[in-house]
C-alpha cells in the first residue's frame, strides 16, 4: 500500500511540475491559473460550447489514463490476456473522448478529425521511414550501453504476437494506433498547442516525451519518444490526426509482419544463437542518421503546402 501511495504521489509530482513548465514555455501562465484550471471543476451546463481543452485539462487526461494503464490494465491483461490488452487500449480511448464530450469541446478540432491530402500520406511515409532509421540506430546504442534491456524488448514482442497474422495486426497495431492517437495525437495535441509557433513546437516535444514514458519501459522510452514526436509533428502539420494514425499502424504493422515472418518462416533456418549489443561504429551511425535525415527532409517536401500555414 506504501509504494502505491509514493507511485501516487510520484505522478501527482510529475503532473503538477509539467503544469508549471508549459505554462512558463508556452507563455502563458495567466490564462491557465487566472482562468480556469480543471474544466470539470465547472458546471457542465455553464461550459461554453466548443472550447479548447486547457493544458491543465490534458495533463489531468494523461495522469488519469498513466494510472489506468498502471493499475488497471495491467491487471486486465495479467488476468485476461489479449482481450485485456484491448479493453486497455478501449479505456485509454474512452478517458480523451468522454472528457471532451462533458467539457463541450469542439470533436472534430480538438481531435483534428480533417481528412489528409494524398500528398500528406507520402510525406508520412517518408518520415516515418526517416524516423526508422533513425531510432532504430538509437535503440542499437541504447542495447549496447544497457545489453539487459534486451530481453524486456524481446518479452514484450513475444507477449503480443498471436497464431494469426491479421489478428496481430489488428490487435498490435490497428487498436494502438486508433486509441493511443486519440490520447496523444488528438487530446493532448489540441489540449496543449497554442496559436505560436514555439508552442506548437513545445507541443510537439511534451507530446513525444509523454508517449514515451507511457509506454513504461526504460530502454523503450527514448526510441518511442523520438517516433511520438515524429507522430505529433506530422498530425500538427498535416492539422489530421489520421496520418498519425496511418504512421502507427505502418510502424506497428511493419513490425508484427517482422516477427511473424521470423517466427513462423525462418524459424528452422540454422543461425547463431549468440546475440552481440556492441556498440555501433562510427561510420554505421553516420551513415543510418544521413539516410533517416534524408527521407524526413523529403517527407517535409511533400507538407511544403501545409508548412506555410504552419
Amino acid at each position: 500500500m506504501g509504494v502505491l501511495l509514493l507511485i501516487l504521489i510520484g505522478i501527482f509530482i510529475f503532473v503538477t511540475l509539467s503544469i508549471v513548465i508549459f505554462a512558463k514555455k508556452f507563455n502563458c501562465e495567466e490564462k491557465i491559473f487566472n482562468g480556469r484550471v480543471f474544466s470539470f471543476l465547472g458546471k457542465r451546463k455553464d461550459f461554453k460550447k466548443g472550447i479548447k481543452p486547457s493544458i491543465t485539462d490534458g495533463a489531468l487526461i494523461y495522469t488519469l489514463s498513466l494510472i489506468s494503464l498502471i493499475y488497471i490494465g495491467s491487471f486486465m491483461q495479467l488476468y485476461w490476456g489479449t482481450a485485456g490488452l484491448i479493453a486497455t487500449e478501449v479505456i485509454i480511448f474512452l478517458i480523451p473522448v468522454l472528457y471532451a464530450i462533458y467539457i463541450k469541446a469542439d470533436i472534430k478540432n480538438t481531435f483534428s478529425l480533417r481528412l489528409p491530402r494524398v500528398r500528406d500520406i507520402f510525406g508520412a511515409i517518408f518520415i516515418w521511414i526517416g524516423g526508422y532509421f533513425l531510432i532504430n540506430i538509437t535503440t542499437q546504442i541504447l542495447l549496447a550501453l544497457f545489453p539487459q534491456g534486451a530481453d524486456v524488448l524481446e518479452a514484450v514482442n513475444s507477449s503480443v504476437m498471436m497464431d494469426s497474422l491479421l489478428a496481430s495486426l489488428i490487435v498490435v497495431a490497428l487498436i494502438p494506433a486508433l486509441c493511443e492517437e486519440v490520447l496523444f495525437r488528438g487530446f493532448l495535441l489540441g489540449a496543449f498547442k497554442g496559436k505560436s509557433k514555439k508552442s506548437k513546437i513545445w507541443a510537439v516535444i511534451t507530446v513525444g516525451v509523454l508517449f514515451g514514458i507511457m509506454h513504461l519501459n526504460f530502454i523503450r522510452i527514448v526510441p518511442t519518444a523520438m517516433l511520438g514526436i515524429l507522430f505529433a509533428y506530422c498530425a500538427l502539420v498535416t492539422k489530421s490526426i489520421w496520418t498519425s494514425v496511418f504512421m502507427h499502424f505502418l510502424n506497428n504493422g511493419f513490425s508484427v509482419c517482422v516477427l511473424y515472418i521470423s517466427q513462423n518462416y525462418l524459424s528452422d533456418i540454422s543461425l547463431s544463437t549468440e546475440v552481440s549489443y556492441s556498440m555501433p561504429n562510427i561510420s554505421s551511425i553516420v551513415m543510418m542518421v544521413a539516410i533517416g535525415v534524408v527521407f524526413i527532409y523529403l517527407g517535409n517536401k511533400c507538407f511544403k503546402k501545409n508548412l506555410s500555414s504552419y
